[in-house]
């Protein structure tokens, strides 16, 4: 599957996300590539930390992006690709919304970080109509606080509002997520079972759930 994580601000954990899950994928023995589009090179740093069997991340220049996602689907070498793009809007956002199984869309449950996520979706909509084909797409809330907030009441009112889907799982601000960038270790591997752990457990069932859906409606068509 190709999963995207896309956001058009920063500080809302898309890199965590796709770190976390694409190892959680890899810890269960599939060949995960992640393409680190991102300008600060988050990932690509943080892999070198912590080695994981069957994780390749790959940093590329935005403008490499087309020739390079070909290479590496046409090449067989992985099962999955994840693709974190960089925290704005340009032209390499269209073209990986394009190539994508399915879109998670990290936000904060505030007004700023939801207004953003609006603009993500706008732009997935329109890519899907240019294109002639449907692109599934999940918000995810993240760095959350564990008690329920006037906060997240907004945030959980104001995606209904909207019609927007949304992952039943929430990223809870823990230090585990934190802490990954500085020892090298996923959550799956730092709290197996519990906390974060559960939670990248929790997130990575909704997204098979999704991307399996729409497997068998390709199928089906």
């Amino acid at each position: 599957m190709i999963v995207t994580f896309a956001s058009s601000k920063g500080g809302v954990g898309k890199s965590t996300t796709c770190a976390a899950v694409a190892a959680a994928l890899a810890l269960e023995g599939a060949r995960v590539l992640i393409i680190d589009l991102d300008q600060n090179r988050t990932l690509a740093r943080w892999a070198k930390r912590g080695p994981i069997d069957g994780l390749t991340v790959s940093a590329i220049e935005p403008q490499k992006f087309g020739a390079y996602f070909r290479e590496s689907e046409a090449s067989g070498q992985y099962d999955h690709i994840c693709i974190d793009l960089p925290g704005n809007r340009e032209v390499t956002l269209f073209k990986a919304l394009a190539r994508s199984d399915l879109v998670i869309i990290p936000a904060q449950a505030s007004e700023p970080d939801l207004r953003e996520a609006l603009v993500v979706v706008g732009d997935i909509r329109d890519v899907a109509e240019t294109a002639g084909r449907h692109i599934p797409y999940r918000l995810l809330l993240t760095k959350i606080y564990p008690l329920r907030t006037r906060v997240t009441d907004f945030a959980y009112n104001e995606l209904a509002r909207h019609g927007l889907p949304l992952f039943r799982t929430a990223l809870v601000e823990r230090s585990a997520y934190r802490e990954m960038f500085l020892n090298g270790q996923p959550p799956t591997l730092t709290e197996p079972g519990k906390g974060a752990g559960a939670e990248i457990a929790s997130l990575l069932a909704e997204i098979r759930a999704v991307t399996d859906q729409v497997t068998a409606l390709r199928k089906a068509g």
